[in-house]
C-alpha cells in the first residue's frame, strides 16, 4: 500500500513537471516576444545566399556573364528590438550577412574569367505583435499579427536605392514606397492567383545599374533581369507560380561596377516581398 502511494506521488510529480516544462515562463513581455521571433524563421530571416548558383536557372545575357552569391555567415545572433505599447508591440529584427559574390565574365569572345568579391549586408524586418490572451497564457498571450517586407543593403558601400516598386495586373495595383513601413497581416499577406501576369516597375536612382527579380519556380531558384528603361526605371513581366502556398520575391538592385568593374565595391539594395499564391476569392 505504501509502495503504491509512493508510485502514485511519483507519477503525479512527473506529470506536473511535464506540464510545467511544456509552458515556458517569461518574466517580461519583451522576453516572450523575443522568444517568438527567434522561433519563427519563416518570417524572421533574410539573406541573399543561394539566390542563384553556378548551375542555376539564371537568365543572364553574355554582356554580364553568369554571377551568383555564395554561402553566407551571419552574426552569432540577430539583434531584436522590442517596443511594447499596451497590447501591441513593435519588433525590429536586424542581421548582418557575410560572404562572397562570384562572376564568370567574358573578357573576350572565347575567354571567361571568374571574379570574386567580398560582400557584407545589413538586413532588417519589422513586425507587429498583438496580445490575444492573458499574460498567464503561452508567451504571455502574444502573437505575430503583421510583417513588413525585408530590407537589405550593402554595408561598406551603398549608393543605389529603390524609390518605389509598382506591381500591376488585371486584378490589382500595388505600390510600395517604404518596405519597412508596409505591413501585411500574416494570415493574408499580398496574394496572387496561379499564373497571374504581373507587370513590375522599379523606380530607382540606379541610372547606371542592373535590376533583377529572384523567386522560386517549383523547387528551382530563378533570377530574371529587368529591362533598363533609362533614368533609373526598370520594367519586367513575371507570371506568378502555379502551386498555392507561401512564396517570396526579391527585388535586387546593383551598380554596374559591382559586376563589370573588378575593383569596384559590392554595391547593392534589395527588398523582399512575402506573398501567397491562392485561387481568386
Amino acid at each position: 500500500m505504501r509502495i503504491a502511494a509512493v508510485l502514485t506521488l511519483m507519477l503525479v510529480f512527473a506529470a506536473t513537471c511535464f506540464v510545467a516544462c511544456q509552458k515556458q515562463e517569461f518574466e517580461t513581455d519583451e522576453d516572450a516576444i523575443r522568444a517568438l521571433v527567434k522561433g519563427d524563421p519563416a518570417h524572421f530571416t533574410s539573406g541573399t545566399a543561394g539566390d542563384s548558383s553556378e548551375n542555376s536557372l539564371a537568365a543572364d545575357d553574355t554582356t554580364r556573364g553568369t554571377w551568383w552569391r555564395g554561402p553566407q555567415t551571419h552574426d552569432s545572433a540577430a539583434t531584436i528590438e522590442v517596443e511594447v505599447h499596451g497590447d501591441s508591440a513593435w519588433v525590429g529584427w536586424h542581421q548582418h550577412n557575410y560572404g562572397e559574390i562570384y562572376h564568370w565574365i567574358m573578357i573576350a569572345p572565347d575567354t571567361a574569367v571568374k571574379w570574386t568579391k567580398s560582400l557584407q549586408e545589413a538586413t532588417q524586418i519589422n513586425g507587429i505583435f498583438k496580445r490575444e490572451g492573458s499574460d498567464t497564457a503561452a508567451y504571455r498571450g502574444w502573437k505575430l499579427n503583421r510583417i513588413s517586407l525585408a530590407f537589405g543593403e550593402s554595408e561598406t558601400t551603398c549608393t543605389v536605392r529603390f524609390d518605389s516598386v509598382k506591381i500591376h495586373s488585371s486584378l490589382r495595383d500595388i505600390l510600395i514606397v517604404d518596405p519597412l513601413a508596409a505591413y501585411y497581416h500574416v494570415d493574408s499577406l499580398v496574394w496572387f492567383t496561379p499564373g497571374e501576369q504581373l507587370d513590375i516597375t522599379l523606380y530607382t536612382n540606379a541610372t547606371d545599374g542592373y535590376g533583377w527579380l529572384h523567386a522560386f519556380w517549383g523547387t528551382a531558384f530563378v533570377r530574371v533581369p529587368f529591362e533598363d528603361m533609362g533614368s533609373g526605371v526598370f520594367t519586367g513581366t513575371w507570371h506568378a507560380q502555379m502551386i498555392p502556398g507561401f512564396r517570396f520575391a526579391i527585388f535586387d538592385l546593383m551598380t554596374r561596377g559591382t559586376l563589370m568593374d573588378r575593383d569596384a565595391p559590392y554595391d547593392y539594395n534589395g527588398w523582399l516581398l512575402p506573398y501567397r499564391i491562392q485561387t481568386a476569392k
